[in-house]
Order: C-alpha cells, then structure tokens, then sequence
C-alpha cells in the first residue's frame, strides 16, 4: 500500500514513468496475479500478430515522414499489463475489447525549440492524414505541458479495426519524457 498511494504518485509527479511502469507492475503481480498472469499471457500469444500488425501500421508512416524529410524514429510497444489491466476495470471490458493496447512514439530528430510545436503538429498532420483519429483522444501537452515538465502530443487513430496511440515528441521532450 506505502508503494501504491505514496511512491507511485510521488515518481509519477516527478516525471519518473519508467520507475512508475515498474512500481505499478510489482504492485499487480502482488495484488491480482491471476489476472496478471491472463493479461501477460494473452500479449505473449498475439506477440506474432503485433509485430505484423505494427508493420503495416508504420510503414506508409515511416515513407511519408521521409517524403517530407523529416529526420525522425519511431518507437512502439505494447501498453503494461498494469495499464490494461486499468483500461478493463476502468471500463468494465475483457482484454479482447480494450480501445488501445499499443502505443507508437514518433520523435523528431534535430527540431529547433522555436518549431518544436509546429514540427510535432506537422507530424500529427502525416499521421491523421493516412489513418483516422479519435478526436476524443487528442491530448496536446506541448500547447500546455504536465506540471512535472512532461510535453508530448498524444492521439488514438484507427489502423483496421485496431486502435493504436500515437506519441509525438521531439528528442528534448522524450529526454524529459523518459528520465524526468
């Protein structure tokens, strides 16, 4: 419970998701590990169809950031098991149903911090332009960042009948993003 309601909120104020991710994964494994464990089991099964389903996902990303020349690379994962296991509770789903369990973050290399705004708006624009976006799902904070500093351009758009999230950030802001 100490690590639940005081070191969790405590890193994640700071910035420290990383550390927040690993926090919330302990606490899991120690309070639902059955349900930990089908979560966990369930990404391992569908590993194959991620890394295909990600593929064709980026790849008319990855050509039309290079058509516009813009010097960037993609990361993406799977969502935590803590975090989905959220996702379900919060919206009283099987894992099957949950909107988005991979996440995609584009980062811009090399932006000057007077375009930084417009180079991750620029990007946001190639990615809604090949897929749809959620529009309930825009979440800017390089307009107005976190209280701990963070800053990123969060959607959710719709590959197939998949729902995938998209990060967009330059390095500086993924810098800030990861070690806080």
């Amino acid at each position: 419970n100490e690590v639940k309601y005081l070191c969790i909120p405590v890193v994640h104020r700071l910035g420290l998701y990383e550390i927040k991710k690993e926090l919330e994964e302990k606490v899991m494994i120690h309070d639902h590990p059955v349900e930990y464990n089908d979560i966990k089991n369930k990404i391992r099964v569908s590993a194959a169809q991620q890394e295909k389903l990600m593929e064709n996902f980026l790849a008319p990303i990855r050509k039309a950031l290079q058509e516009e020349h813009i010097d960037s690379y993609i990361k993406w994962r799977t969502k935590s098991v803590s975090s989905i296991y959220e996702k379900m509770k919060t919206n009283n789903l099987p894992f099957e149903q949950i909107f988005d369990i991979f996440a995609v973050r584009i980062i811009i290399k090399n932006s000057k911090p007077s375009e930084e705004k417009s180079d991750c708006w620029r990007v946001y624009s190639i990615v809604t332009n090949i897929y749809q976006p959620n529009p309930k799902r825009l979440r800017d904070w390089i307009t107005t960042p976190k209280v701990s500093g963070y800053e990123s351009l969060h959607t959710t758009v719709q590959a197939d009948k998949n729902w995938i999230e998209v990060q967009i950030r330059t390095e500086r802001m993924d810098e800030v993003a990861e070690k806080g």
